[in-house]
């Protein structure tokens, strides 16, 4: 579990990825009254978190690999890198919903598909809920179960 959880972790940042890559491409490309949808200040503020949140949680998942190659394998911390990342798939892929607007429902566009993904990821290797309770415990120092 402690090399698995931060592999399905990477799964949902590649997914998180590829939404960000699509929105780019989308908010270059698309305009809405008069100009391209990436000038406007929202657009480019959601394209900057999608960045930051996916950067974060890579990092997160190469740390506990790199825990895990060592000999220093850390329950917790692949139990962190699992749960930041696939909430973080989530995030990402609702805010490339919100950029691609209604066309991101239809079959034209990927993000859909990527939405359907994202959604697999937090109950894959333990829910974020187990992994939550997995955290506490080890900070806490008591046991929900």
């Amino acid at each position: 579990l402690e090399a698995g959880r931060p592999l399905v972790g990477l799964m949902a940042v590649a997914v998180a990825q590829a939404a960000l890559d699509d929105s780019i491409e989308y908010a270059r490309n698309r305009k809405q009254h008069g100009k391209y949808i990436a000038e406007h200040q929202l657009i480019q503020a959601m394209i900057a978190e999608m960045a930051t949140e996916i950067d974060a949680a890579r990092l997160l998942c190469y740390r506990a690999l790199d825990q895990v190659e060592k000999g220093q394998g850390s329950a917790i911390e692949s139990s962190k890198a699992k749960l930041f990342a696939t909430d973080m798939a989530l995030r990402v892929v609702n805010k490339a919903m919100e950029i691609h607007g209604g066309n991101g429902l239809t079959t034209e566009f990927r993000v859909q598909k990527l939405y359907r993904l994202a959604r697999i990821f937090p109950i894959t290797e333990g829910t974020a809920e187990m992994q939550k309770l997995i955290i506490a415990r080890d900070l806490l120092g008591v046991s929900a179960f």
